[in-house]
């Protein structure tokens, strides 16, 4: 068999279409390269973004396949891996590849940004982490991120975590969620998040400290009655365009950090207003942007999932590569139904 099929983005703006491709060949593999037959695909807002928008310049490399989240079954790897055939894997899509999404039966991935699934995780939950929980993870304890130690490094033994303070803009947000559950691992003292009044029970048990109602006309007054003028870290992972009010949040004489998941700016009128200085940046959840942190992180995480530290989210299932389905699960996506994520079972 030489052929698969994809489920792929043919043009900008329209729905996805069934499409014949090749089965990526192993003599053209990297050393560090796996084949995967892939068993779960997750889809997230990112992925309507691609279909509808063109980010990434998509549109230029046309037909692509789309899927970033991605979990299979090892059956053919390069000189330096690793894992053996057969080995359950989950990880991201290679962006420098246009059809190396998980909506295909065959797809390659990196070695150095993969980790083994754990067995108390099933296929399709793997399918909730790698972009968001790399996103999450990269906006705390990485150095384009807040900087905070790593959790389980050297640096972080002796750091002092209780006494940190940081507010998660966007927590019911699936990297929002993953966020907080980062915070709390690490035992960050102070986990403010502002989101739905109606999700607040929910972002309580997973680790918020305190959580502030984004509907709330006094956002920024709740907040410095918590933490007065002491807020150095505000990641938000909701928000584009107008990024005032994170940036509000932050103290007015300390230098704050603020870090975002999209593109923006906070108005000049509440910059005028910190005296100490704020940092703003924008963190993209690549593994390979950060190679050290990112193999680090992979290292990691599943040690956390395999022992019950991180919650799973809500998702739904589509069982098999249905245009009609995930095109309509991407338009719930497009339209800001929100809800539960869409993850498709590959058969």
């Amino acid at each position: 068999m030489t052929t698969q099929t994809a489920l792929a983005l043919t043009e900008i703006g329209k729905p996805l279409e069934i499409i014949t491709l090749p089965i990526p060949e192993s003599s053209k593999l990297n050393e560090n390269e796996i084949i995967i037959k892939v068993t779960a695909a997750g889809l997230a807002p990112l992925d309507q973004k691609l279909r509808d928008k063109n980010i990434f310049n998509i549109g230029a490399r046309l037909p692509a396949v789309i899927g970033g989240d991605i979990v299979g079954t090892v059956v053919e790897k390069g000189p330096k891996v690793d894992f053996p055939i057969g080995t359950r894997v989950f990880s991201q899509t290679l962006f420098n590849l246009p059809r190396g999404g998980g909506l295909q039966e065959y797809t390659i991935i990196n070695s150095l940004y993969t980790a083994e699934v754990p067995a108390r995780v099933s296929d399709e939950e793997a399918a909730l982490y790698p972009i968001n929980a790399v996103t999450s993870a990269m906006a705390l304890f990485s150095p384009p991120g807040f900087g905070l130690p790593f959790p389980g490094t050297p640096e972080s033994e002796s750091f002092d975590y209780a006494s940190q303070k940081v507010a998660i803009i966007g927590g019911g947000s699936n990297t929002g969620k993953l966020a907080i559950q980062f915070a709390r691992l690490a035992g960050i003292g102070t986990i403010i998040t502002i989101a739905s009044a109606s999700g607040a029970a929910l972002l309580k048990s997973i680790g918020a400290t305190h959580v502030i109602a984004r509907q709330d006309s006094d956002i920024e007054e709740q907040v410095r009655s918590i933490v007065g003028d002491e807020l150095l870290y505000v990641y938000d992972t909701f928000n584009m365009g107008d990024f005032s009010l994170g940036v509000s949040l932050l103290s007015n004489s300390k230098k704050g950090t603020f870090i975002h998941n999209t593109n923006g700016q906070p108005d000049d009128k509440i910059l005028a207003r910190k005296a100490g200085g704020v940092e703003h940046r924008h963190i993209q959840g690549f593994s390979h942007f950060i190679p050290q942190f990112g193999q680090m992180f992979w290292k990691q995480f599943p040690l956390w999932l395999d022992s019950g530290k991180i919650s799973p989210m809500n998702y739904k299932v589509i069982d098999g590569l249905d245009g009609v389905k995930v095109n309509l699960a991407l338009d719930t996506y497009k339209e800001g139904r929100g809800g539960d994520r869409y993850h498709v079972r590959i058969k």
